[in-house]
């Protein structure tokens, strides 16, 4: 949005505005999403064996790293400071994705979409949620400071 915003009006329209879009910040997260995706794309269809073989790697080393870094989270904030957020916001924190992933695949049932459109469709509710959950469980970190 801040992108098309900036290429339709940047040539009539000078203000501070159009100075303060976030531009870098734009072009690094496309960057930073169309790049892997590009490769990947282009991996699976010259190299399926070896694409295969790189996601089987990618998702342990995910799995590993996720570990690493909620231990490192763990000791960087304190136990004190984990502990005293309430059991009910990780609670929430847990279900919430859940929540999303099975009302995705659930309302995908319910308007008879075929079972790959109703796997995305619960992918997508659940990753969504899963910003969401991040943010609640910012919140009471940021509160208990």
């Amino acid at each position: 949005m801040p992108l098309c915003l900036w290429i339709y009006s940047h040539a009539w329209i000078n203000t501070p505005l159009v100075q303060l879009l976030p531009l870098g910040a734009v072009t690094l997260t496309l960057c930073s999403t169309l790049i892997p995706i590009g490769l990947g794309v282009f991996i699976r269809y010259k190299y399926n064996r070896v694409a295969d073989y790189i996601v089987k790697v990618s998702l342990w080393s995910l799995l590993v790293t996720l570990v690493v870094l909620f231990i490192m989270t763990g000791t960087m904030l304190g136990p004190e400071l984990l502990a005293s957020i309430p059991t009910t916001v990780y609670v929430v924190a847990i279900f919430m994705p859940l929540a999303g992933y099975a009302s995705g695949y659930g309302l995908a049932t319910l308007f008879h979409l075929p079972p790959n459109c109703k796997r995305t469709v619960c992918l997508e509710t659940g990753s969504q949620n899963v910003q969401l959950c991040t943010a609640i469980l910012k919140l009471p970190a940021s509160l208990y400071r």
